[in-house]
């Protein structure tokens, strides 16, 4: 029995791997007919007065590039190198506004949240069939905003193009005294000091061990100025702060440096997010997106990047493949997939239902998150997270401003719909994260839930999280369940010591989070093999928790007080 399981398994991923490969081929040849198109026609942004390094706005003379490669056809986008300033009146009276408390204590809770209003630095909407040559070009931002914005965009390549802020959307500083209720923090820039400095998290980076303490200190914080440099803040103190870089957060959520929204056949080569007031990309109802050398990192001098997760995919298809990445330093997760669990409002008869979101929560992008007509969607126990039926999407229409959506099904749902979710199982991409370096950054490194997924030969170092999570997490209303993942080939050192930790383990999660999480088979057909776990007194490598059909063998592992531990799981084979 335990073969003809192994061998179904390992069919199952190599049909992925051949998938996979196909794509990544049908993507690589469109960036190359982008390039050696015979009658292409090259737009080179200097033509529209782009002129690097002097200091003066560029945004409306790339954009009249941007333009013009929409009405011209033009198949590329070369932008010299240099550093560009992209400057926005409105990004920075929003910037000013928030650190002067105009929007509360934790701004997130307005200006993340449906349709906020906000400023694009680079608006690509609609472009087709385009390679942007951006090697060695940046971008210089003032004001928080979002920097490259790719919406209903096809066949579109960005190569070489760094983005990073002028008056960065954070503030660094070194913690020169540790009292009982409060540290002092001498500032590397001190723009933002003020007696009432808003700070809404603060993480802390050890010079020592080059990397993050497990734990930071969240909001809210009385703040004192105590000279032109130094801020005292009244938080839980640890020795251990002192001497460390206090890594000060004015804001958690906001938008992406790249959103990829309702776009196709996306690559980002060589493209690097030194800081961003949000994400570092947001992919949302996007088909393929592939990633090969994206660095998420902070700029020189700078421990901290992104202000949450480095990059985030929700209701894609497709393939989601990274290759050779790095991220470092990043507020949240490197990497986070998966759909939105929708509760049903209202059953309208006749199999049409009322659904929404949590009434007081966005989606990523902070747009509204729907099926389309013919997906398949799964009917999902709100307690337990398992599966009970999947339907077909008949009709659907969507109502933005109430931020619902009326859903006709194929046939009806069990009787009290308010005790189940439902998630679209057509709008889950294939993941592919290999050959990449994920240094200390706060939380999880690859959250996983999707479905046909590989994670091979990355390494994972001082995360304060579990590096690698395979997790339904009915809090959040993301999932689903992950099925016919491949974990092999990595190594994982020095992660899970704190902040997002889950169920103790430093290497690799399985878990489920929901009000009854004891029952199996969430999570199905998953293999672990040959990777190197290095914990520090981590109380697990790997942890197993509502699975089915798992297999782990020819893991190393030292630091751990325990090496595997499995709960509420079936079929799970330990070699």
């Amino acid at each position: 029995m335990q073969l003809i399981f192994t061998h179904k398994i390992m069919n199952k991923t190599s049909k992925h791997i051949v998938l996979a490969f196909i794509i990544i081929l049908v993507l690589q040849n469109i960036m190359f007919a982008q390039m050696n198109e015979a009658n292409s026609l090259e737009i080179n942004a200097a033509d529209f007065g782009v002129i690097p390094n002097d200091g003066i706005d560029d945004q409306e003379a790339l954009q009249n590039a941007i333009n013009q490669c929409k009405s011209k056809k033009a198949t590329t986008l070369f932008i010299p190198p240099g550093v560009y300033d992209i400057i926005d009146e409105d990004a920075i009276t929003l910037m000013n506004d928030i650190m002067d408390w105009k929007y509360g204590k934790n701004p997130q809770d307005i200006i993340f949240t449906p349709y906020f209003p906000y400023a694009k630095g680079l608006d690509f909407n609609g472009l087709k069939n385009v390679y942007v040559k951006a090697i060695g070009a940046s971008l210089l931002c003032s004001g928080w905003m979002e920097p490259v914005s790719l919406e209903n965009c096809e066949n579109i390549t960005i190569e070489g193009l760094t983005i990073d802020y002028k008056t960065i959307p954070h503030s660094e500083g070194k913690v020169i005294q540790v009292k009982k209720k409060y540290i002092d923090v001498e500032l590397k820039d001190n723009q933002w000091l003020r007696d009432k400095m808003l700070i809404t998290r603060i993480m802390f980076w050890d010079l020592q061990k080059n990397r993050l303490l497990g734990k930071s200190v969240y909001h809210p914080f009385k703040t004192k100025k105590i000279n032109e440099h130094t801020i005292r803040i009244y938080t839980k103190t640890k020795p251990g702060m002192l001497g460390t870089i206090a890594l000060m957060n004015h804001t958690f959520h906001f938008r992406p440096a790249i959103l990829i929204i309702e776009a196709k056949n996306t690559i980002l080569k060589q493209v690097t997010i030194h800081s961003q007031p949000g994400m570092g990309i947001v992919g949302h109802r996007s088909h393929n997106i592939l990633m090969e050398e994206l660095r998420v990192i902070p700029a020189e001098g700078y421990y901290q990047s992104t202000n949450t997760d480095a990059t985030h995919f929700t209701s894609c298809t497709g393939l989601i493949r990274f290759d050779g990445c790095m991220f470092i330093g990043q507020g949240d997760d490197a990497t986070n997939v998966h759909g939105y669990y929708h509760k049903f409002t209202k059953d309208l008869g006749k199999q049409s239902y009322e659904i929404k979101l949590e009434d007081h929560w966005t989606t990523h992008a902070c747009v509204l998150d729907f099926p389309d007509v013919g997906d398949t969607v799964e009917i999902v126990r709100k307690k337990t997270l398992e599966v009970v039926d999947s339907m077909i999407v008949v009709k659907i229409d969507t109502f933005q401003k109430q931020w619902k959506s009326i859903i006709k099904l194929n046939h009806p749902l069990p009787e009290k719909i308010e005790d189940y979710y439902f998630i679209d199982i057509s709008q889950l991409p294939s993941l592919d994260f290999v050959n990449c370096s994920v240094g200390s950054h706060l939380a999880r490194g690859v959250l996983v839930k999707t479905r046909n997924v590989l994670i091979e030969n990355n390494s994972f170092r001082g995360g304060t999280g579990t590096a690698i999570h395979i997790g339904a997490e009915g809090d959040w209303r993301e999932g689903p369940g992950s099925v016919n993942v491949t974990i092999k080939n990595n190594r994982i050192t020095e992660c899970g010591r704190g902040d997002g930790t889950n169920n103790g383990a430093c290497g690799i999660a399985i878990n489920v989070k929901a009000p009854d999480k004891t029952v199996p088979g969430i999570h199905k057909n998953i293999i672990i093999e040959q990777n190197i776990i290095k914990g520090e007194n981590a109380f697990v490598g790997i942890s197993v928790r509502g699975a089915n059909n798992v297999q782990i063998s020819g893991n190393q592992f030292s630091g751990c007080k325990e090496n595997i531990k499995v709960k509420y799981s079936t079929k799970v084979k330990i070699q």
